[in-house]
């Protein structure tokens, strides 16, 4: 291939990365998650900011880096959806540049193209490239990992100490970004000890990690989570593990908008509403199993030239053995395990993707259906996730919680004599949108009342008010959901009921 022509290729992919990130970028309502961006980044200064962080028992203390950086970049850009957004979408478009460069750096030119075409247009990238939570900033920490470490996996003679302490410092900052890439870096480390077998090499490109790392160490062992990993605040699983873990590769490969609405997925009728996208799921069945026999028979097979062989084993030990450390920390934290707590995973699976087809995998001359038929599978890959990106930009069904809407809502249709109440949801984005008449009741106030007597606290609260809005976000989660409504009866009877995405605002008026 032509220099100009595959550089011109090149530009056009990173061109392709910029529009599907930056397009529609302030489209949907900023959701929950994101309201905690808001919060944990909106402090008068970046060492108030770090003490809010630092001193909160939630998994956000664990992964402090992203909202250090966001307080700077709002004092910069702004606090606009476009701005709070537009980090993660330049982050996700250095992910595809780095990327690309450390597949070109280690396997060549054309597996290049592949693996950063996968990624420029992966619906799971391109969704937390539209998100302002840390996952664009964590994947693009990582990939620079492997970018710097691809020195240490790859023939050259040439001096490695620049790389060995860029390695060491990147793999610090990861450690600082989240507890999850220390499980990355964990799982680097052993990969290189059981692909390599080197154990000066593996000295020398793992001191400086370690001591670089160490600060960030310390604190993670120190935590109250160290001894009790449950008592920190997070979103506890609510499913199988073996459902989670196939919901984290779903995810990954092709995005949660791929399929059926998630919301959909947590009504009683889940089942059937899967079997109304089967088309999907056998499509996406059977590329990945085309893609993954493909692999497995590329890893066993003994090739004459073994270029590439070693790096594909690096990269297949990496995934497996990240996995498992990624599963033995959900089962010891019983997180809800879920694609975006496994967002290192799809580093290992974009890069190796290619070998499937690519390094002398059939000869050269076999042209058969069969040979062709992981290429094929590739090239499928590449269009389902451009139909996710499709449905996550147009389809409602798979939008974020519309907390835009709902303020919307309040503001037309609160009058003097009623007041709002938000009983499970984000307060901060009732601000942000425009509205501070809403009145929060602290989760932990519901919660020692063991959800009894939830009308009394309303009118206490809202001061005997005629008419009353209660706001509740993502109800599937909070305990008391189911009674609510027969605790509000005592006091209030209920006119109506408004949904949107993920959000619920219920009218109440008080009985005479």
């Amino acid at each position: 291939m032509k220099q100009s022509k595959y550089y011109f290729i090149v530009f056009i992919i990173i061109t392709i990365s910029i529009f599907l990130r930056f397009f529609l970028l302030q489209n949907q309502s900023l959701w929950f998650d994101e309201g905690w961006s808001l919060e944990l980044s909106d402090g008068a200064s970046v060492q108030e900011n770090f003490f809010k962080i630092i001193t909160i028992e939630a998994g956000d203390k664990y992964q402090p880096l992203y909202y250090l950086v966001l307080f700077y970049w709002r004092a910069v850009f702004g606090d606009s959806e476009f701005a709070l957004r537009s980090l993660s979408s330049l982050l996700g478009v250095g992910s595809v540049i780095t990327i690309f460069f450390t597949s070109l750096r280690v396997y060549g030119k054309k597996h290049a193209l592949w693996s950063s075409m996968i990624l420029a247009v992966s619906s799971f990238s391109i969704f937390y490239s539209q998100d302002a939570r840390p996952y664009a900033l964590l994947i693009f920490i990582t990939l620079l990992q492997i970018y710097f470490f691809s020195y240490a996996i790859t023939v050259d003679k040439r001096n490695k100490i620049i790389p060995q302490l860029l390695f060491g410092v990147f793999t610090a900052i990861g450690s600082f970004g989240s507890i999850l890439t220390v499980i990355f870096s964990s799982a680097i480390f052993l990969s290189h000890a059981i692909v390599y077998r080197n154990l000066k090499e593996l000295i020398r490109w793992w001191i400086p990690p370690i001591v670089f790392s160490s600060p960030m160490l310390w604190f993670y062992l120190s935590s109250p989570a160290a001894s009790d990993p449950t008592a920190t605040t997070v979103t506890r699983a609510g499913l199988p593990i073996i459902t989670n873990i196939m919901f984290v590769i779903y995810g990954i490969l092709v995005g949660t908008s791929y399929g059926p609405p998630l919301e959909k997925l947590r009504d009683q009728e889940k089942i059937n509403v899967l079997l109304g996208y089967w088309p999907h799921l056998l499509i996406f069945i059977l590329v990945i199993t085309v893609i993954s026999i493909a692999l497995v028979r590329s890893l066993l097979k003994q090739r004459k030239k073994k270029r590439y062989q070693q790096s594909d084993y690096f990269f297949s030990s990496l995934f497996v053995v990240s996995f498992l450390l990624l599963f033995i920390f959900a089962l010891g934290t019983k997180i809800n395990l879920l694609p975006r707590h496994s967002f290192f995973l799809c580093i290992p699976i974009f890069i190796l993707i290619p070998s499937a087809f690519l390094h002398n995998y059939q000869p050269k001359n076999k042209l058969s259906l069969t040979s062709q038929l992981p290429k094929l599978a590739t090239v499928s890959l590449l269009l389902m996730n451009l139909y996710s990106n499709w449905q996550y930009y147009f389809n409602p069904a798979h939008a974020k919680d519309d907390y835009r809407s709902a303020v919307r809502y309040l503001i037309k249709n609160r009058n003097e004599s009623a007041k709002s109440v938000l009983l499970f949801g984000q307060p901060t984005l009732f601000q942000y949108y425009g509205d501070s008449s809403t009145i929060y009741l602290p989760v932990h106030i519901i919660e020692a009342m063991k959800g009894k007597n939830i009308g009394e606290k309303v009118n206490t609260a809202t001061q005997n008010a005629d008419t009353v809005y209660v706001i509740l976000n993502r109800d599937f989660y909070w305990k008391f959901n189911d009674v609510f409504k027969v605790e509000m009866n005592d006091l209030y009877k209920l006119q109506g009921e408004n949904n949107w995405n993920y959000i619920k605002i219920y009218k109440f008026t008080r009985k005479k």
